[in-house]
C-alpha cells in the first residue's frame, strides 16, 4: 500500500490531496487492518467449518473455536499493520517483504540458539502467537514462552504499534 506509491511517485499526490501524512498512514493502516481481518476471519471460519465436516468425530482433541477464530484473524491483522509500517520505512517492496518475513519468523528460527532464554525469545514472535491461538500441540510453555495467547498476541501488536509510530513520525520528516 506504501511502496508501491512510493516507487511510482503518485505517493506525491496523495500527499498532496491529504497534506496531513500522520492522517493517511492512519486511514491505511486502518483500512489494511479491517480488511485483513475480515478476509482472515471468513477463512479460517470456512476452513473451521470445513475440517469439523471431513475430519471424523472424536478422534481430534478440539478446542473453543471463538477465540481463537478472533485472535488469529487479529494476529494477521497485527502482522498487515507491521507490514504496512515496514513498508513505510523502507520504501521498497522486497526490502520490506524480507524485512516483515524475517520479523515473523526468525525469533522461532533462532530461539533455540538462546538456550533457557530460548522460550522467551520464540515466544516473542507471532509465529509462536498463532500456534497459541490455534491450540497446536506445537504450543508447549517450553518452546514458546510461557505468556498465553492474548498477552502474546498484545505483546506482538504493541510491536506493530511502535513500528507504526515510528514510521509515522518518519513519514513527517521525510521527502518525497
Amino acid at each position: 500500500m506504501v511502496t508501491g506509491e512510493c516507487s511510482s511517485g503518485t505517493i506525491r499526490t496523495t500527499f498532496a490531496a491529504v497534506p496531513h501524512r500522520g492522517t493517511v498512514f492512519a486511514a491505511k493502516a486502518t483500512l489494511v487492518a479491517a480488511v485483513m481481518y475480515v478476509l482472515t476471519l471468513l477463512s479460517c471460519s470456512t476452513a473451521y467449518v470445513v475440517g469439523d465436516a471431513t475430519l471424523p468425530e472424536g478422534r481430534y482433541a478440539q478446542g473453543d473455536p471463538l477465540p481463537a477464530l478472533f485472535g488469529i484473524a487479529a494476529s494477521f491483522a497485527v502482522a498487515a499493520v507491521l507490514g504496512l509500517a515496514v513498508g513505510t520505512l523502507v520504501r521498497h517492496s522486497a526490502g520490506a517483504v524480507t524485512t516483515v518475513i524475517g520479523l515473523l519468523l526468525l525469533p522461532s528460527l533462532f530461539g533455540p540458539l538462546f538456550g533457557n532464554a530460548e522460550r522467551w525469545i520464540a515466544g516473542l514472535s507471532p509465529a509462536a502467537t498463532l500456534e497459541k491461538l490455534t491450540q497446536t500441540s506445537d504450543a508447549a510453555a517450553d518452546t514458546v514462552g510461557g505468556l498465553g495467547p492474548w498477552p502474546s498476541l498484545l505483546l506482538v501488536a504493541a510491536g506493530a504499534a511502535g513500528a507504526s509510530l515510528a514510521a509515522m513520525l518518519l513519514l513527517r520528516r521525510r521527502d518525497v
